[in-house]
């Protein structure tokens, strides 16, 4: 009886102590909630756990770290986060020997370099990156180094703001692992007798300005890799006041309203997005193609062309592709995976999965970003996006996806 008693006693003891070392790993998985201002840790890290504290919330949050006396921010939108990854936010500058990339660039004026890690993007976070010094130039880029070519990244063009000894420079990140520059030139800063700082260009003479006018062209067309080709950062003609003549004509126009005490009867404008449907990587795999299936790729592989579309309160990415496809009579084919909690896109205009090879099938993207989840949970929209649908022969590779 003794024996049993002992028995016992050591059953319940082993169940305590278990129970209790239960309590301590659950203590030790409490994570801690991301607040709207983090400072990142040494490692740059942002853990997934973390992370998972603020999907699908409607603000802002910002991660903060300095290196080489340059401060930078990332900030993600939380209600672009659906699923949830390991983030890794550190970031190392090169300011020295950077001569070459300024030449490359037609020798602009500026430059600095830094890399971001490799990882899967949790959303397209925009990067603030604040230099101490002001930098001699009025236009700037994001170039990457691509296979030691420099190209400027489309769908990222930078803002660049001067602030007293500062220069504060704005873009949205659509990939890792890569070895990133900004370069900046166009019109110089000077300092004129009384001490007020005036751009070059405006105090210069006639035949100065169209000098250097030709001079920021030949800065911005080294970039683009399109001569004569105008870009986002050259498309509105300055006034002499610094706003653009649109701008001045609707100010003007505003005012006369005012002051005649008229209301304004112009409907309000509905909010549209640029929407399309490619099968183009096929082209290039054409041979990897079911033959049964080569009727229904169209010859430029378009299946249906950059095309505005409205866009309604509260859209997904999939109700867009689900509306357009019925106005327009393309086929689609969707299935509801419980798994994900989201329509997975088995087909449309009949190329489904593996028609083209082991690694085919449909991904869309978003002002540049492959999402690492499924359309019908991407609400995150606003008028002006570029939605696109694409068919990949190669988990995405062949279409622009190198995040994983």
């Amino acid at each position: 009886m003794k024996k049993l008693l002992n028995c016992l006693l050591l059953i319940t003891a082993i169940i305590t102590l278990g129970a209790c070392g239960s309590a301590q790993a659950k203590e030790q998985k409490k994570v801690s909630p991301l607040t709207t201002e983090t400072q990142l840790p040494k490692n740059g890290v942002i853990t997934k756990a973390r992370m998972k504290t603020i999907v699908g919330k409607k603000q802002a949050y910002n991660f903060i770290g300095e290196n080489q006396k340059i401060k930078y921010r990332w900030i993600y939108q939380g209600q672009q986060i659906q699923n949830p990854v390991k983030q890794k936010l550190k970031l190392r500058f090169k300011t020295q020997g950077l001569e070459q990339v300024k030449k490359a660039a037609n020798n602009a004026n500026e430059s600095i370099g830094f890399s971001i890690s490799k990882m899967e993007l949790a959303g397209t976070p925009e990067l603030q990156l604040t230099i101490p010094k002001q930098w001699q130039a009025n236009k700037a880029y994001l170039v990457g180094d691509i296979k030691g070519k420099l190209k400027k990244v489309t769908g990222s063009p930078v803002t660049m703001k001067n602030s007293g000894e500062q220069t504060i420079l704005s873009f949205r990140v659509l990939e890792s692992n890569v070895d990133y520059y900004i370069v900046a030139g166009g019109t110089k800063i000077v300092e004129d007798t009384s001490g007020a700082t005036k751009t070059g260009l405006n105090e210069a003479s006639q035949d100065n300005s169209t000098q250097r006018t030709q001079q920021d062209n030949s800065f911005q067309q080294s970039l683009e890799g399109n001569e004569g080709q105008p870009t986002e950062n050259s498309e509105n003609i300055q006034a002499n006041d610094g706003a653009t003549k649109t701008e001045t004509e609707n100010l003007k126009g505003t005012i006369n309203q005012v002051q005649e005490g008229a209301k304004s009867t112009q409907p309000v404008p509905k909010a549209t997005v640029t929407f399309s449907i490619s099968a183009k990587a096929v082209l290039a795999n054409w041979s990897d193609l079911a033959k049964e299936k080569q009727p229904y790729v169209p010859k430029d592989g378009w299946i249906l062309p950059p095309t505005q579309v409205s866009l309604k309160s509260g859209d997904s990415v999939y109700d867009l592709l689900v509306r357009v496809t019925k106005e327009r009579g393309i086929q689609m084919e969707s299935n509801w995976t419980p798994m994900y909690n989201a329509y997975y896109i088995s087909g449309i205009h009949q190329l489904y999965e593996f028609d083209c090879g082991n690694l085919s099938g449909w991904m869309y993207q978003v002002n540049g970003w492959f999402p690492n989840y499924g359309s019908s949970k991407y609400k995150d929209l606003h008028g002006g996006d570029e939605i696109k649908w694409e068919y990949t022969c190669d988990l995405g590779h062949d279409i622009g996806n190198n995040s994983k």
